[in-house]
């Protein structure tokens, strides 16, 4: 059986399941997170919800890879029950894979940031001006008459590479997570 994961207790996880159900479907996920697989109805017996709205967050959840269902057909009504049962290590390679995602994103900002030409800024005004069009204006301001000073990027550089340092760390951390399920 998978490790019970408390969603109230991790901020990785309660992120993510907010960003997809949003607040209205928190307690509906907190309680399969506590009871791990349960049908529409009984969750919606228990939180006093409609079955509707249980479905659509647990549809919501399902397209995120979240959670499974398995369908059975009742015998006396004819229609579907779904069962939904929570997806710890399906939750944490989601998790993984959008921070692996940002990962590349933030190294592509350095390489951008890295083969950037000379920019020029105006301390007074934060207008910041390529190296051709500060030429054109003679290193002046155009909008204040100041003198355009020459913006060092090692400072962004430097503040990104933190963050690809934090973001690893972070994924090392999930990566530990996922392997103790």
């Amino acid at each position: 059986m998978a490790k019970k994961i408390n969603l109230i207790d991790d901020p990785d996880i309660n992120n993510l399941v907010r960003g997809i159900v949003g607040e209205t479907g928190i307690p509906i996920v907190s309680h399969l997170f506590k009871i791990q697989k349960a049908d529409e109805f009984e969750i919606a017996k228990k939180l006093k919800e409609d079955v509707n709205f249980i479905r659509s967050i647990m549809y919501k959840m399902y397209t995120n890879n979240l959670v499974n269902y398995t369908r059975r057909r009742d015998a006396e009504k004819g229609w579907y029950i779904y069962t939904w049962e929570f997806a710890p290590k399906k939750l944490f390679n989601s998790l993984i894979a959008s921070r692996q995602k940002e990962l590349e994103g933030l190294f592509k900002k350095v390489e951008e940031e890295k083969s950037m030409e000379q920019i020029f800024t105006c301390p007074t005004c934060s207008i910041n001006l390529d190296f051709n069009k500060s030429l054109e204006l003679n290193f002046t301001c155009f909008a204040c008459g100041g003198m355009l000073q020459p913006l060092n990027n090692d400072l962004i550089i430097n503040g990104l590479n933190q963050d690809i340092k934090c973001l690893s760390n972070n994924i090392c951390v999930l990566k530990e997570k996922l392997n103790e399920i």
